[in-house]
């Protein structure tokens, strides 16, 4: 999928294509909002003003506003075209390549992530537990990690949040064998629970 430039140059020369396009591609693009030859006279415009920017450069604060402005006329004419060239162009996009431009891909629909790994103990003290582990190597991108524990016999509960790869578990149990898990959490859904780890404090 094209972007739209971002540089002043690069604009330009977007502009210069998008006018030649439409010029040469009449009939694929027959009634654009901006036409070829008012787009080449905004173009003319900002490229007249960058050279009076440049050559008075000292004292070109107000040179380089009416620069500045028509550079945002231009590149807002340019969308307005080419979102038209997207339309007029829906059911052929190779088209929308006489303008320098290429159509939409859709969005890749977000996967829920993959199982968290190398779920380990990374310190322990009387009442307090460090666990560290791995993001999942496959699946949609983690957006945050639910952190879950038990004792035997007793069912998994929640325990926290994190954000890291990391978590400081305080006000553990003492004296009991404790389990723990983590699973990747996104906007999509739920990974894979780690394995488990056990640890008694």
């Amino acid at each position: 999928m094209s972007q739209f430039p971002r540089t002043e140059a690069e604009i330009a020369a977007l502009a210069l294509v998008v006018i030649e396009g439409l010029e040469q591609a009449a009939d694929d693009f027959p009634n654009p909002p901006v036409p070829a030859a008012e787009l080449r006279a905004k173009l003319e415009a900002f490229n007249t003003a960058n050279t009076g920017a440049i050559a008075a450069d000292t004292a070109a604060e107000g040179q380089h506003a009416v620069k500045d402005d028509a550079l945002a006329d231009l590149a807002h004419s340019l969308r307005v075209d080419l979102k038209y060239g997207e339309f007029a162009a829906r059911d052929e996009p190779e088209k929308l390549k006489r303008l320098g431009w290429s159509p939409r891909r859709e969005g890749t629909p977000l996967q829920p992530p993959g199982e968290v790994r190398d779920i380990g103990i990374g310190g322990e003290g009387d009442t307090w537990v460090i666990l560290r582990w791995k993001p999942p190597v496959d699946g949609g991108v983690p957006g945050v990690y639910k952190i879950q524990r038990k004792q035997e016999g007793s069912p998994w509960e929640d325990l926290g949040i994190s954000t890291d790869t990391e978590e400081l578990c305080s006000n553990q149990p003492r004296g009991a064998e404790l389990y723990y898990r983590v699973f990747a959490v996104n906007k999509a859904g739920t990974g894979q629970p780690s394995a488990t780890v056990t640890v008694v404090l």
